[in-house]
């Protein structure tokens, strides 16, 4: 007798441990180099790859058209030609000089889109470290319910034992045995689906890092938020088309003005004279209403689109951070009520126990109690690693994260 109620003693002071899983840290240094790791990863890095060509091509749209080095002869006498001696010798160069506004418009457009290929970029590492924070909690409640079910085994066994003394004694039934058997059954299945669940977490971990690791996750605050989403990402990155899509429409107006073309010649005449020329061009928007007209009534189409996509981002994202919101304020109410629950069923369990040693108690339902209150942690554990996630899911979603 005295040895089963070490068991219970021990179990019962490894019950305060498992209440509050594995305990809660601060990001610790070596997240932040998992997190410098995902920098690295090929989607980030081609998002940062590609807005930096943007860029660069927006730059090259500000430079004027290479000038053209002209060489020529005039005038040379072929076959029965009658000209004699007006041959002239020439050299001379052609600058093609595109409307300003137009190559500027070209340029704002340019840096618009790598911006929106930066945020796209920032975006994916946002959503890669709420993985990342995903899979450690899950990592972690995992760890946790391990040791959660294997009390619970230990406990199963003792109360097998008990169960099998008062069968012998003719005090109880061999159907509880058999139902005792069936819950057992039920915490090596649990078991086997942690197995295999850690499994999955891990693969998860080596398609984002290369590796797996057993760091805790970071402690995790959602982002204060009054349903202002202009500082998120999706909203962003639709502001990068509007923009985008304004500086288009510069540029179709800027078509409407004139470019200009300077020309110089130097020649050589064939008695020794020399003549030089300059020339002035300017374009003349003579086809406007066949070429420049549609495209500026289409770049005026195109920046209505932007703006309905925009608007619908907004939506979007308003909806699922205000439903994310509502998740997490639940969660909260759920762990706070397993708390409640928890604290009672040990209440219950260390009572049970005192009347057992008293004799007023049977020992099967002083290990049920006990058994019940572990499996009030596994639910706390579960619920626990869901709030963690849905809080990185949450933050994810803005510019400048404050939780990280």
């Amino acid at each position: 007798m005295r040895s089963i109620l070490i068991i219970l003693l021990l179990a019962g002071a490894a019950s305060p441990a498992l209440a509050k899983d594995i305990p809660e840290k601060s990001a610790p240094a070596s997240f932040d180099a998992l997190v410098e790791r995902l920098r690295d990863h090929p989607e980030v890095r081609a998002y940062a790859e590609k807005a930096e060509s943007q860029r660069l091509y927006g730059d090259g749209e500000r430079g004027l058209p290479d000038p053209m080095l002209m060489l020529g002869v005039q005038d040379y006498a072929i076959g029965r030609s009658m000209s004699r001696d007006q041959q002239q010798k020439m050299i001379g160069f052609r600058q093609e000089i595109p409307q300003a506004s137009v190559r500027e418009a070209k340029v704002a457009r340019g840096h618009a889109e790598s911006q929106k290929t930066r945020l796209a970029a920032d975006y994916a590492l946002a959503a890669m470290k709420a993985k990342l924070i995903a899979a450690l909690a899950e990592l972690q409640r995992i760890r946790a319910q391990e040791k959660i079910y294997k009390q619970q085994e230990a406990i199963f066994a003792t109360e097998r034992r008990s169960l099998a003394g008062r069968v012998a004694s003719n005090q109880g039934s061999v159907g509880t045995i058999a139902l005792q058997q069936a819950d057992l059954t039920e915490i090596d299945l649990a078991l086997n689906d942690l197995h295999e669940q850690k499994h999955e977490v891990e693969a998860m971990l080596v398609g984002m890092l290369g590796e797996t690791t057993a760091i805790a996750p970071p402690e995790v605050k959602p982002v204060s938020w009054t349903r202002d989403v202009a500082g998120t990402y999706p909203v962003g990155i639709a502001g990068q088309d509007v923009a985008m899509s304004r500086q288009e429409i510069k540029q179709r107006e800027g078509e409407f003005g004139p470019s200009f073309q300077v020309q110089g010649n130097y020649s050589r005449m064939y008695g020794g004279d020399n003549a030089g020329t300059i020339t002035l061009g300017v374009s003349v928007p003579l086809w406007a209403s066949e070429s420049q007209r549609p495209k500026l009534a289409g770049a005026k189409a195109g920046l209505r689109s932007a703006e309905s996509d925009l608007d619908n981002a907004r939506r979007q994202v308003t909806e699922r951070l205000s439903h994310l919101q509502a998740q997490i304020a639940t969660s909260a109410k759920k762990i706070e009520l397993l708390t409640s629950k928890q604290h009672s069923l040990d209440q219950a369990a260390d009572a049970m126990l005192r009347e057992y040693e008293a004799g007023k108690a049977d020992l099967p339902a002083v290990l049920k109690a006990k058994r019940d209150a572990l499996g009030v942690q596994a639910m706390m554990a579960e619920e626990r690693a869901k709030r963690i996630s849905l809080i990185a899911d949450f933050n994810r979603y803005f510019i400048k994260e404050k939780n990280l």
